[in-house]
């Protein structure tokens, strides 16, 4: 079983590379004093919108360029109920949810008999996002968060925003970064990992970003940590597919999703969320 489960490590770490952006992302944005329940929208449009670039344009760069512009649409719209017109960001996020996911499926569904979602997207030449993800981001979100007079600004939002000036103008940066990212994920979850784009691809995977962020403790060596143990659950799912263990497959896919529930149930009660996380 060892041996299994240290040759699924790879994969396991490419797998979850999407969700480690997504992580970075809400991290950010949280930390600014916005949850956004929307990325896992966000992701799903990405997704789609980067399979669009790129079989237009027959251009893997391109289309990682099409994913991102993709969240950042999803991003504008949500800043604009949550940030400018000050809605509940719980409703705001779930509805962009639902209606990401209804224009994905419809899109989807529209265009499936032609040429864009029946062949296979173009093949990437070497894999630059897994570097990115996992090292180049957290350390330079680490040093803009924590070592810069912007990053201090926009901590602040989070937790006193009467005591900063121009608080939307920070929160609205948040949401770009997060867009970035989540649009990098989204874009790598179609273009990398999977050859197209398939309705509610994102399985999830906002909603896991979410529940890391809390374990995380709203510092990136946690969400490295958090998103380091799913991929270790992940792992042991593909091994015990590839062992025949009997076990029903569906009960294996949720392997991943229950490890992280248990540990959302243990520090769940621990942590300290910033003070006006949430707050309109």
């Amino acid at each position: 079983m060892f041996e299994l489960v240290a040759d699924a490590l790879p994969l396991a770490v490419v797998a979850s590379t999407p969700l480690l952006l997504a992580v970075e992302g809400e991290l950010v944005v949280q930390r600014s004093g916005i949850i956004n329940l929307g990325i896992e929208g966000m992701m799903l449009v990405s997704a789609m919108t980067a399979v669009l670039a790129a079989q237009l344009t027959k251009s893997v760069a391109i289309g990682f360029l099409g994913g991102v512009g993709g969240a950042l649409l999803v991003a504008a719209l949500f800043g604009a109920f949550a940030i400018a017109m000050r809605a509940d960001q719980i409703v705001t996020g779930t509805a962009i949810n639902l209606l990401a996911l209804g224009v994905t499926s419809f899109v989807y569904q529209e265009l499936q008999q032609g040429a864009i979602f029946v062949q296979s997207v173009p093949r990437m030449h070497g894999d630059f996002v897994l570097p990115l993800a996992w090292v180049v981001f957290p350390i330079a979100l680490a040093l803009v968060l924590w070592n810069t007079s912007f990053g201090l600004r926009l901590r602040a939002c989070g937790e006193n925003p009467t005591a900063v000036p121009h608080v939307a103008r920070y929160r609205w940066s948040a949401l770009a970064i997060e867009a970035f990212l989540a649009g990098l994920g989204g874009a790598y979850l179609s273009l990398g990992l999977s050859s197209g784009f398939a309705e509610n691809m994102t399985a999830g995977r906002g909603f896991i970003a979410l529940s890391i962020v809390i374990f995380g403790r709203w510092k990136l060596k946690g969400a490295l940590l958090g998103t380091a143990i799913f991929g270790l659950a992940a792992a042991l799912q593909y091994a015990l597919q590839a062992a025949s263990y009997g076990l029903p497959f569906h009960l294996l896919l949720a392997i991943p999703y229950v490890v992280t529930l248990l540990i959302l149930c243990g520090v769940a009660g621990r942590v300290r969320a910033p003070e006006s996380l949430g707050v309109r």
